[in-house]
């Protein structure tokens, strides 16, 4: 039996000056969202953050469980 158990995003900003990038988790999203939202939502989070900011992308995690059926 496959089971949803949920979709996460994690989104990667670049910062000018920086060697790290920033991340920004999402749990609880929702089921296979749409290439263009998931960007849309990238790119707010980079004008939100400090000036020189960029998107650099967005990783998406659909977790699942998969169980044996037992009759």
């Amino acid at each position: 039996m496959i089971q949803q158990l949920g979709t996460k995003l994690q989104v990667l900003i670049e910062q000018e000056g920086e060697d790290k990038q920033k991340k920004v988790n999402f749990s609880n999203v929702i089921s296979s969202p749409a290439e263009a939202d998931i960007v849309k939502l990238g790119e707010v989070m980079a004008d939100l953050g400090q000036e020189g900011s960029t998107l650099d992308s967005v990783i998406v995690t659909n977790q699942t469980r998969v169980t044996k059926n037992v009759e």
